[in-house]
């Protein structure tokens, strides 16, 4: 079935053809109205549907710009999946997510192309903005069979091994799509901040699907410039900021409670918990409210906390979106027909309209029961919102990124010269944190020096991967078991 998300854009599209729906903040200062990028999005389509295979894949490897989003709903109006990917991962990561997702194609923008020659994906360029629409470029489901609506893959971080590739069908798509303009109340007068990169989940959600759906426009930011964004908030007219802590954290510290945002109704932050002193600090220096909302590469976003209602707990991840059951858990049983009480700390358990439908080359379901294990401690109150407690899992935020101690502890064993390795956070400020590496050399009288590690894992690993300390030691402190002990080593 053709996807909701489609059909409203073709709506925007013939009522409101002329008002803008991307807008690119930069040097170069290029927007889009609905009618040309439902045009950019028919001709794309076009192009899927006639090299790519009924079931296949599109890599989606551009920076925040207009032609990322009209690459991936073309690939959605194709009836195909597109597999979004960061633009800054190593080629190596690259490489691999190709192999696996089996990726056909790659869409590729005039001036941003990454060079990928030499990979066997066909290069499908998505075309410019148009400066006039033909009547024949609109949405008109080209190459898409009546139960095919299109798909959504991610990489996501995983909790272990190699990081793992998301697969979310269309239902799922338009699940999250209305659900985040519900809870957001987003309507055709909304200009979202596009800070977040449109390749993650978090993005693709309130970058493109929840603006797409509700036919606002969205202002796409290349990367995070202070000067950019407080520009954007107290003269762009963005009314919705959707932000992450570590960018509401460096913001507050350049408030000094005169600064004003005039048109700003709704902040909020995700993808670790945001920090009291950071809520406080945002409310004292630019006396902004800022609310916080709750997902994952897996489920997609799926609570919401309101920071304009006046209940609003700022600690808080708010009450589930509509069709979405979360429970808490004993971990050790992980038993969903017996969830724990409000107030009782547990694993969170999420069973949603908008969760993923597997995981690429895994065979097994991923769920249990239903539910998906977020691997998060949390506490339920008695209406049912959820404050996140901690996590059970190992992944280390690094500023809005996530990193599996795992994968890099995998590529460190490689380098010659490591006997162990493990991979543990180091703490720099309430929201970010940087990797260390304690490494046990195979000849403690001969180790390898640390930049040989960060050359090494550079050549493998995306930036935010590679360890920023590198301490060598005798040996890794272990239980009886032979367990390695990372609290010891991260405390």
């Amino acid at each position: 079935m053709p996807l909701q998300l489609l059909k409203r854009l073709q709506q925007q599209a013939a009522t409101r053809a002329d008002k803008p729906a991307i807008r690119e903040i930069g040097a170069e200062g290029r927007s889009a109205t609905f009618a040309q990028l439902a045009a950019m999005v028919a001709s794309f389509a076009e192009s899927v549907a006639s090299v790519v295979s009924p079931c296949g894949v599109v890599l989606i490897c551009l920076p925040n710009r207009i032609e990322c989003t009209a690459a991936f709903l073309g690939t959605l109006e194709a009836g195909r999946t597109g597999f979004l990917v960061n633009p800054n991962v190593s080629d190596y990561e690259l490489l691999r997510a190709v192999e696996t997702a089996r990726a056909e194609a790659v869409a590729v923008a005039r001036g941003v192309a990454r060079e990928i020659d030499g990979w066997s994906l066909r290069r499908l360029v998505v075309p410019d903005v148009p400066d006039q629409l033909a009547g024949s470029l609109l949405l008109q489901n080209v190459g898409r069979s009546e139960s095919d609506s299109g798909a959504l893959m991610l990489l996501s971080s995983g909790t272990t091994g190699d990081p793992k590739i998301v697969v979310r069908d269309g239902p799922s798509i338009d699940a999250v799509a209305s659900n985040t303009t519900e809870a957001i109340r987003l309507t055709p007068d909304d200009r979202v901040l596009g800070l977040v990169p449109l390749c993650h989940s978090y993005g693709v959600e309130h970058g493109i699907l929840a603006p797409t759906y509700a036919g606002c426009c969205v202002h796409l930011c290349q990367g995070f410039d202070t000067r950019t964004v407080l520009d954007q908030l107290a003269r762009g007219g963005i009314t919705v900021f959707p932000g992450v802590p570590s960018a509401f954290e460096m913001l507050a510290t350049l408030g000094d409670g005169t600064g004003v945002f005039p048109d700003l109704r709704c902040a909020y932050s995700a993808g670790s918990t945001l920090p009291m002193s950071v809520v406080d600090a945002c409310r004292k220096n630019w006396g902004v409210r800022v609310g916080q909302l709750y997902g994952s590469s897996e489920v997609g976003s799926i609570t919401f906390n309101d920071p304009n209602q006046p209940d609003h707990d700022p600690m808080s991840v708010g009450l589930p979106m509509s069709g979405v059951v979360a429970v808490t858990v004993d971990p050790t049983t992980r038993d969903v027909t017996s969830p724990l009480p409000p107030g009782v700390e547990g694993e969170l358990a999420i069973h949603a309209p908008s969760m993923l439908s597997g995981y690429v080359g895994q065979t097994e379901s991923p769920l249990v029961d239903g539910y998906f294990f977020t691997g998060d401690l949390a506490r339920l109150d008695v209406r049912g919102a959820i404050t996140i407690t901690g996590r059970i899992k190992l992944l280390i935020d690094v500023g809005a990124l996530k990193v599996n101690p795992l994968e890099v502890e995998e590529v460190l064993a490689q380098c010659p010269g490591v006997g162990e390795c493990v991979v543990v956070p180091v703490p720099i400020s309430d929201t970010v944190s940087r990797i260390r590496a304690v490494i046990v050399p195979e000849d403690v009288a001969d180790p390898p020096s640390a930049e040989t590690l960060r050359r090494f894992a550079r050549a493998r690993l995306s930036a935010h991967k590679v360890p920023r300390v590198v301490d060598i030691v005798d040996a890794l402190p272990k239980s009886p078991t032979g367990k390695v002990l990372r609290r010891q080593i991260a405390s």
